[in-house]
């Protein structure tokens, strides 16, 4: 599924965790999968560390976890919804309840940023934020992302 040349590469409905490392630790394991990396570790360390040294929360309970590597070929997007909201360092200090991890190839460069701008941009729209936040699965998110898809081209 695309929005704007993204693709996505992965979605989840309803990780569960109370807390922000119990998230951490599910999304490390989830996207270890999807990129077919053996280990979740070292994609749980990053995200710690981004943690410690990032804003996550982009506003209105959406959040970013974004990096480049030399491990993947192409770029990974998922979009994620959380059971609950749960506090992560954010600039509005609301808890979150979407989730975006966007992990790029180094050899990509700028196009990391490009594709930062687009999601950011695109998920902060007060419309997709509540047809998505309506779904009770990730075929409902499938179909909300495909709209906005529809939409963001016609536009």
């Amino acid at each position: 599924m695309t929005i704007q040349n993204i693709c996505f590469s992965g979605m989840r409905f309803g990780i569960k965790g109370d807390n922000s490392p119990q998230i951490v630790k599910n999304m490390a394991w989830f996207v270890s999968h999807d990129i077919h990396q053996t280990n979740s570790t070292s994609i749980q360390t990053k995200m710690e560390d981004l943690l410690k040294t990032s804003m996550i929360g982009i506003g209105d309970g959406v959040g970013v976890f974004d990096w480049m590597t030399d491990t993947i070929d192409k770029p990974y997007i998922m979009c994620a919804m959380l059971e609950n909201p749960v506090i992560f360092p954010a600039v509005d200090d609301c808890p979150l309840d979407i989730l975006l991890i966007l992990v790029s190839p180094e050899k990509n460069g700028p196009l990391h940023l490009q594709y930062l701008s687009r999601l950011t941009r695109v998920f902060r729209d007060p419309q997709l934020l509540r047809s998505l936040r309506s779904v009770t699965s990730v075929d409902g998110m499938m179909a909300v992302l495909s709209l906005e898809n529809r939409r963001l081209m016609a536009a």
